[in-house]
Order: C-alpha cells, then sequence, then structure tokens
C-alpha cells in the first residue's frame, strides 16, 4: 500500500472501538466448543496456545496501546516499549478459565473504548519518539490496534486448524499443504 494517508476522523476512531469492544464476544463464539485441553496446547514450541493469545491481548489493551496512546496525548517525548513475552510470562494464561480471561478482556475492551472515543483530532495528531528515534503519531497505535488484534484472531484461527489435521488421512493432509 502507498500513497498519502487518509486523515483519521472521529467517526473512524469510533469504528475501531466497535471493533475491539466485540472482539471478546467474536472469540467467544469461536472458542466456545473447545475444551480447555485444546484451547491450552501450545501448536508448536515458543508459539502461544489460544489462551495465551487473549491473555496477550489483554496485557496490550493497557500497556501497549491505551497507555502508549495517553502518553503521547499527554506530550511526554518518548513512550515505553512493550514486551509481550514478558506479559506472557508474567501469568500463567494457559492455566486460567477461558471464561474468566474472556471477561478480563471484555473489561479491558469496555476501557479501552470509552478512552477511545473520547479522543480528539488534535490528540491523533500528537506525537511521540519511540525506539531508535522513529516518530509516531496517537493515530498510529489507535490503527494498529485494530490490525494487531486481527494478526492474533488469525494466529488463533491458525492454532485450531491444528486440531483438525490427526482425523485426515494422510492424502488430505497432503492436499491441504500444497
Amino acid at each position: 500500500m502507498s500513497g498519502r494517508r487518509k486523515e483519521p476522523t472521529v467517526t473512524h476512531v469510533n469504528q475501531i472501538a466497535d471493533t475491539l469492544q466485540s472482539g471478546p464476544a467474536v472469540l467467544r463464539a469461536l472458542l466456545e466448543p473447545f475444551d480447555h485441553d485444546t484451547l491450552a496446547l501450545r501448536p508448536a514450541p515458543g508459539e502461544w496456545c489460544p489462551l495465551e493469545v487473549i491473555g496477550h491481548l489483554i496485557a496490550c489493551d493497557s500497556d501497549a496501546f491505551r497507555n502508549r496512546i495517553e502518553a503521547i496525548v499527554a506530550g511526554e517525548p518518548e513512550i515505553a516499549s512493550f514486551d509481550a513475552w514478558k506479559a506472557i510470562n508474567a501469568r500463567d494464561f494457559a492455566a486460567e478459565p477461558f471464561d474468566m480471561l474472556l471477561d478480563e478482556l471484555a473489561a479491558e475492551r469496555a476501557t479501552s473504548a470509552e478512552f477511545l472515543r473520547s479522543l480528539t483530532p488534535s490528540d491523533l495528531a500528537k506525537s511521540a519518539s519511540y525506539h531508535e528515534g522513529r516518530i509516531f503519531e496517537a493515530n498510529d497505535f489507535v490503527h494498529e490496534w485494530p490490525f494487531h488484534d486481527q494478526d492474533h484472531l488469525q494466529q488463533i484461527l491458525a492454532a485450531l486448524k491444528l486440531t483438525y489435521l490427526p482425523y485426515m488421512t494422510s492424502t488430505m493432509r497432503h492436499a491441504l499443504a500444497g
């Protein structure tokens, strides 16, 4: 994608808030049919299980997105980094009940959606330095947020696909790989 970026509008930011707030319901509908063991299974070493992905989304709401945007809007010259693995390792998300994690994510999302709806166009245009002197606007993090969510939804879907493979013939597995 190239060319000039579009200027954000309050309507568009409200749409992002609505999208983010709908995420827990989407995850609940998608994942509720699966048992805890399936949701706690890492697809490969070094990859997150679906419950850890939900935990990551919980941690990111405040630390990676809302707090950074607040810092930019408040005029902080530099914004903090975020270590995703540190956040995952700080808590055993894979051992926690699915419903409790989704309820926590829903509460975070309600707070985040309210925060996003409070932003003005001048707030979105404010900027700060981040990692190696790169300058980001609050708007960049607002728009990366749903992008980030959708990447992790794809990650969950990819992990769930693996649960079906053992029940297929080698012919079907080969056809799907190819």
